[in-house]
């Protein structure tokens, strides 16, 4: 039988995979100076989280694949 310890674990354990797996495809990468894609100079906060896209045209991706289904 578990007790709390092991249930506490195994939450964090999850929780944790969730995060690793729901991670941005660009963040084991380093970052862009520019947007790869309107060429503006990207902040360093998004730089350090390894980011290609600028915030406004991530959004429009994100915008665009939820509207069109792509993946």
């Amino acid at each position: 039988m578990a007790d709390d310890a092991d249930i506490a674990n195994d939450y964090i354990l999850d929780a944790v995979t969730r995060a690793l797996h729901n991670r941005p495809a660009g963040a084991a990468k380093k970052g862009a100076k520019t947007c790869a894609e309107c060429g503006e100079k990207m902040p360093p906060a998004r730089r350090q989280l390894g980011f290609q896209l600028c915030i406004v045209c991530a959004t429009e991706n994100e915008r665009q694949k939820s509207l069109f289904g792509g993946h």
